[in-house]
């Protein structure tokens, strides 16, 4: 049972149960909503960042890495450069 104007959330995986759901939705609620939601992966990488560079206006940095996890060894020369993890779409859906 549910509490007046409460919210009812359902998933179907398809839109003819959607389109079923709806109708027999109608005859007790308002306000109803259909979202599509969609799995999207994304891609993670590093990248080396030279504040010297960036400091200039010339914004530039190394090639990207595979993100590797941080290591307890780090350099005394990092000092002008730093890791950022940057994301982007994939290509694949």
């Amino acid at each position: 049972m549910l509490k007046q104007d409460g919210t009812l959330c359902s998933f179907s995986p398809c839109i003819e149960q959607v389109q079923r759901s709806c109708e027999t939705l109608r005859s007790d609620f308002t306000d109803i909503w259909t979202f599509e939601m969609l799995l999207h992966m994304y891609e993670n990488r590093e990248w080396k960042m030279d504040h010297l560079k960036v400091n200039d206006g010339n914004s530039t940095a190394c090639p990207p890495h595979k993100r590797r996890q941080p290591s307890s060894e780090a350099s005394v020369g990092d000092n002008a450069s730093s890791r950022t993890v940057m994301a982007w779409p994939s290509a694949e859906t």
